[in-house]
């Protein structure tokens, strides 16, 4: 593949996973507001109760044969069905799992409710294991707009059920039949548009095959899930349940900034990467653009969300909501580095050292542990800003581990975030004073958001971005190409 051929693929697949990343979570966000608006906080916090289960299992269930199969060059129809069948046979397993455990689960939370909840909200494993081999083949071959399209058509359809449970009184289950409609809404169309049917056959052969790679990425993908959840456990178990929903609520609220960013950016680019994966000098020189457009693109927003938390849930949410602006303050802090280090994570994907992953997810357990027992005495707010402290500490653990695996050096990924993180420290400083000029919430918003930009973008231009250079001259081609 030519150099132009990778920036263009490249370019195609990121708009087309933006897009989708977008759409989602505009709709996402749009019916996630108004159904909070009339469901309680307590429903959430129900359903925040069982979100570490749902996503254990969903690692499990795919095993890292998903990112396997992407990262290797040449597949069979035989591969692709074993793997089918394998993650199908151990969805059906899991849920019946679940099943026999979720008394314990509403035992331990003191939540009788969540046994009948468990049986619904773990519906969606077996139906999401319809569609992994669809959706790892059109990643595969870098078909990305089918999916961004059957992506949106089923969070539409998902969204539009969800408010009119909501508006009817259904209450918590609303929550829980949100993630099974969507599912069976993706599985009904990628089922329908899609050509690719199982064989009947499965080989362990190939299971075995793939899992040397598959293994270390499912066990560094449980322990991340654990991380990333694991403080919805001890805060539903320790504090009151109102203090889980404030947490769900803002972690919601961040990861829908987080997953437009890196979902987009890592989808994209871990297909076409593995394409070039044998080519260590043109992979830095891919690598260091990726940090630079992802450090100038998540950094800037990130500060934003964290300077206007206060108006955007003032706004949007009733009064009962508002406790969840400093969760939500702290959690886009904490999202940087997981953002910045999912996609470091790629690139040592794409090297094949997916043990090196599994290295560095056995430090953020020594840390988290660390930090849990240091602060869970104390209040939510103190443990969610010790959380903030694991995510750098893992992010600095993973420069190191990357600089080892791919030669992208601690001191030049250091030096390909600086500009970006030191303008984004900047239009922070500059923003904060305006919440104590301004009273009302909806032009404090606008204020603040219409200032953040030009402060931004124009320091940029002024320091002479290099990113944003590249990012006008795109802008200028396309509307030459138009005329």
């Amino acid at each position: 593949m030519s150099e132009s051929s990778l920036k263009q693929k490249t370019i195609g697949a990121l708009l087309w996973n933006l897009l989708d990343r977008m759409g989602q979570q505009v709709l996402l966000f749009i019916v996630g507001i108004l159904v909070a608006n009339i469901l309680s906080v307590e429903d959430y916090a129900l359903v925040g109760m069982l979100a570490i289960f749902s996503a254990i299992a969903n690692i499990i269930q795919d095993s890292g044969f998903s990112a396997a199969l992407i990262q290797k060059k040449e597949t069979t129809a035989e591969e692709f069905s074993s793997v089918f069948w394998f993650n199908l046979g151990m969805s059906i397993l899991l849920y019946g799992v679940l099943m026999g455990c979720s008394p314990l689960i509403a035992r331990f939370f003191n939540q009788p409710r969540l046994v009948e909840l468990s049986a619904v909200i773990f519906l969606a494993l077996p139906i999401n294991a319809l569609t992994i081999i669809q959706s790892t083949i059109l990643n595969k071959q870098i078909r990305f707009k089918p999916l961004t399209q059957i992506n949106l058509y089923s969070m539409t359809v998902s969204g539009i059920a969800s408010l009119a449970m909501a508006l009817t009184g259904c209450g918590v289950w609303t929550l829980a039949l949100q993630p099974v409609i969507l599912a069976a809404a993706r599985a009904t169309l990628l089922w329908s548009r899609e050509n690719w049917r199982p064989q009947r056959t499965f080989r362990f052969a190939v299971i075995r095959s793939l899992f040397g790679f598959a293994s270390s990425l499912l066990l560094a993908s449980l322990i991340n899930t654990c991380f990333l959840n694991i403080y919805s456990v001890i805060i539903g178990k320790l504090f009151p349940q109102k203090q889980l929903g404030y947490y769900t609520q803002g972690n919601k609220m961040c990861d829908m900034g987080v997953s437009l960013i890196y979902g987009s950016i890592q989808n994209a680019t871990f297909p076409i990467f593995s394409t070039i994966q044998n080519e260590r000098e043109r992979l830095i020189r891919a690598y260091r653009k990726t940090i630079r457009f992802t450090a100038f693109i998540t950094l800037p927003i990130m500060a934003g969300l964290f300077v206007t938390a206060g108006p955007v849930i003032r706004l949007l949410l009733k009064e009962e909501w508002w406790p969840s602006i400093p969760f939500f303050q702290l959690l886009c802090l904490g999202g940087c580095f997981t953002i910045l280090t999912a996609i470091n994570n790629n690139f040592i994907k794409v090297s094949g050292r997916s043990d090196g992953i599994l290295k560095i997810e056995y430090y953020k357990i020594a840390f988290t542990v660390a930090v849990v027992l240091l602060t869970y005495r104390e209040d939510v707010l103190t443990m969610v800003a010790g959380l903030v402290v694991t995510r750098l500490l893992v992010y600095i653990i993973n420069m190191i581990y990357t600089a080892h695996y791919t030669g992208y050096r601690f001191s030049m990924q250091l030096m390909d975030l600086l500009p970006y993180a030191g303008l984004s420290t900047l239009m922070t400083l500059l923003l904060l004073p305006i919440g104590g000029w301004i009273e009302n919430q909806l032009l404090l918003l606008v204020t603040q958001a219409a200032a953040g930009m030009v402060i931004y973008i124009g320091t940029a231009y002024i320091t002479g971005s290099k990113i944003l250079k590249d990012s006008l001259e795109l802008i200028r081609k396309k509307k030459g190409h138009e005329q």
